[in-house]
């Protein structure tokens, strides 16, 4: 059970990685500054945070609006400013928000405790299970955030390897579309994968499978064909239980999935 918990969680913080004073957002400047501003507002915020106090919940209204201006994708992302046309600034605000969401994931796991083999790993597993319940609404935010900023990064690769034709592309280039496209599959599949695992709720899922859904052509095609049918297969028992308000977006995933030409991207994997 700790497998299925911490498994999609782990993979998608390997890929990725406030004063006390909210800043309001009537000064915006463009949209990545603010994303760097207002991320080290709610990062400095946990970084204050106790076993006690807890961390910044999206309940208390300055810190939905930090959410807000964080994870507002469509205005990060749709006309995205010079900052964002660079990869590497690119993956470095992806990892930033991921590792956000990872933060709340691992919040009190790694505590120093009085305890040692099987005794220490089940504590550490109960305080993932735990912050799940707590903070499920935070972690998901931010991985459906992860969603669309992964999709950005892939615009940005299909974008620079469309430039020359397959047989010009070097063997590094090859190894480097090859390790981009199996991380963000890792991701993505990790994502889709949380339909079927208990600890999330409905809306928490919805929020994710909506984000997947809505980017999913450009995910599936990064993928060898073989490996979108077994992705398409470990869904198969995922309408047995699933609430009606997730199926529109499944479907809409498993319909890119059942696509098996294999251009762009996709040949490098």
């Amino acid at each position: 059970m700790s497998f299925l918990i911490s498994m999609p969680l782990r993979r998608l913080g390997r890929l990725f990685c406030l004063s006390s004073v909210l800043v309001a957002p009537a000064a915006w400047a463009d949209s990545y500054t603010d994303f760097q501003q207002a991320s080290g507002q709610l990062e400095a915020l946990m970084a204050k945070a106790t076993m006690q106090s807890g961390l910044p919940r999206l309940g208390d209204p300055g810190v939905a609006a930090l959410f807000e201006r964080i994870t507002d994708a469509p205005r990060l992302f749709q006309a995205p400013v010079a900052a964002l046309q660079d990869l590497n600034q690119s993956v470095a605000l992806c990892e930033r928000a991921t590792n956000i969401g990872k933060a709340y994931y691992t919040f009190g796991s790694e505590r120093p405790l009085p305890l040692s083999g099987a005794e220490l790993q089940q504590a550490r597993t109960d305080q993932v299970t735990q912050n799940l319940a707590n903070y499920g609404d935070e972690m998901s935010t931010f991985f459906a955030f992860g969603m669309h900023c992964h999709a950005h990064l892939i615009g940005l690769m299909e974008q620079e390897f469309s430039a020359q034709p397959a047989d010009a592309v070097s063997g590094p280039e090859r190894m480097r579309a090859r390790a981009f496209s199996k991380g963000s599959t890792t991701m993505y599949v990790g994502v889709v994968q949380f339909v079927q695992v208990p600890f999330w709720s409905v809306a928490q899922k919805k929020r994710m499978l909506e984000a997947a859904a809505q980017h999913a052509s450009a995910n599936v095609a990064l993928m060898a064909p073989p490996l979108r049918e077994r992705l398409l297969g470990s869904l198969a028992q995922a309408d047995q239980d699933i609430d009606p308000a997730l199926a529109p977006a499944l479907a809409t995933i498993r319909q890119a999935l059942s696509v098996t030409t294999c251009t762009g991207l996709c040949q490098y994997y």
